[in-house]
């Protein structure tokens, strides 16, 4: 199941997922040029069994973007907006507020709910399994997400009342 800490981390990876598909075309490029004149060496197999898994992550990539892009399409319109403006934008909920006119507590409720109702949407698809697998096997969208985890959770502590 998606949660809202995956949700959030969707959210900031998103506008990463281009450049990084980009990076991995090019290391597949310089992969085969460089490495095919010494194939005698390495072995054809394992240069092919490289580029081929360097493919399929860029296949992942792609295909999270996807999936992400399918579940926003069923959000409200409210949702979509601030998922785009939080998705394209580094910025503040003091510039959210100002965006969208709201008192900050307003922003970050509408905030969190636009998540939760993300999370709800990629739940309710049939490629919640998939989406999952992806996210668990790469290392940089795990780090991002325990940063997530940490900073809500940190968060949470300082708003229990004494």
């Amino acid at each position: 199941m998606i949660d809202i800490y995956d949700a959030e981390t969707l959210i900031k990876i998103y506008k990463s997922l281009n450049k990084r598909c980009d990076a991995l075309d090019k290391f597949i490029e310089n992969h085969a040029y460089y490495f095919s004149s010494s194939c005698e060496e390495l072995g054809s197999y394992d240069v092919c069994n490289n580029i081929l898994d360097l493919m399929s992550r860029k296949n992942q990539l792609i295909n999270l973007k996807v999936i992400v892009d399918r579940a926003i399409a069923t959000l409200s319109e409210k949702d979509k907006k601030i998922l785009y403006i939080k998705m394209n934008y580094s910025i503040s909920m003091a510039e959210i507020c100002g965006i969208f006119n709201l008192k900050e507590r307003t922003a970050f409720r509408r905030l969190e709910r636009a998540f939760e109702n993300l999370a709800d949407a990629i739940n309710a698809s049939k490629y919640v399994g998939k989406l999952e697998k992806i996210l668990n096997s790469e290392e940089w969208i795990i780090n991002i997400r325990d940063e997530v985890k940490d900073r809500r959770q940190s968060y949470k502590l300082t708003q229990i009342p004494i």
